[in-house]
């Protein structure tokens, strides 16, 4: 593994297993922070492989991951039992085999049968990769269910700019399974659209009138990976109990900068939210107050 470049989808596996240490109480408040922070920035297996090295793995806890190198083909050595080459034997099975497959072929070609269902090939399930494993899926194209994830957000910006052609929104909502964009509507006057995107694009709502002052942001200016690193700290920093995240909203109101605020919640409606720049830098916390 030593020399392997991370991808994002290791980073996010490695994130996994330290947040699984935090909920089986190996790991307190600001390790848990600091860790995190350090995953979403490694740039090696080696460093990953490093800060969780001591964590014992919890039942269901992600496996880290596992990159084999191919070497050279090794040399196939024969063996000989009584006489006779296991190799030689193994070869005159395949011819065999071959033969076989022929004379089957030719069955079916005198019976009528002109090869595969091609409806059948069309919709037999395949494997689709996916950052978070492997999702089962069809042949027809069916799209892999959305999860919020530095990949994620990343393919949403670019099918966002491919889409619209521009990178400037309204306003932009990251939720766990889905992007809400209000999209700039063409025109003289501030107009907008409702669109939502969980690997792929719905339309909303038709074209409206801007809601309050809001004004135009930059999504190309929204440090990813610095935003998961927020999460991790509004996560433990909002004096939210069990503090879940529930979505991040890409804003600018008026002649105020642009914020990126980043809320959590739990089961008792608790809340806070930490307000950041697009390139992560973290201005305000709002902890929760009873």
């Amino acid at each position: 593994m030593r020399g392997f470049r991370a991808k994002d989808s290791d980073r996010e596996r490695y994130v996994d297993l330290i947040e699984a240490a935090y909920a089986d109480g190996q790991l307190g408040d600001a390790d848990r922070e600091l860790r995190v922070g350090r995953a979403l920035s490694a740039e090696t297996l080696d460093e990953l492989e490093t800060l969780t090295r001591d964590l014992q793995r919890p039942p269901g806890a992600p496996a880290p991951a596992v990159h084999q190198v191919v070497g050279p083909a090794r040399q196939t050595r024969t063996r000989w039992v009584g006489g006779v080459a296991v190799g030689l034997v193994a070869f005159v099975a395949l011819v065999v085999a071959g033969v076989t497959a022929v004379v089957a072929l030719a069955m079916f070609a005198v019976s009528g049968e002109t090869g595969v269902d091609s409806s059948r090939a069309i919709d037999s399930p395949v494997v689709v990769e996916t950052e978070t494993g492997t999702e089962t899926g069809t042949g027809t194209g069916t799209t892999p269910p959305f999860r919020l994830s530095a990949g994620s957000v990343r393919s949403f910006v670019k099918a966002y700019q491919e889409e619209f052609g521009t990178l400037e929104a309204y306003e932009v909502g990251f939720f766990a399974q889905r992007v809400g964009v209000q999209v700039p509507v063409r025109g003289s006057r501030p107009r907008m659209e409702r669109w939502s995107w969980d690997g792929a694009w719905r339309q909303d709502t038709q074209a409206s009138a801007v809601i309050g002052p809001n004004q135009r942001v930059d999504l190309g200016a929204v440090d990813v990976r610095r935003l998961f690193a927020n999460i991790a700290t509004a996560r433990t920093t909002l004096d939210v109990e069990k503090g879940r995240f529930t979505h991040a909203l890409l804003i600018r109101w008026g002649d105020e900068p642009t914020e990126l605020n980043i809320y959590v919640g739990n089961d008792f409606d608790e809340t806070g939210y930490l307000s950041t720049t697009p390139a992560g830098e973290i201005t305000r916390r709002h902890p929760y107050a009873p």
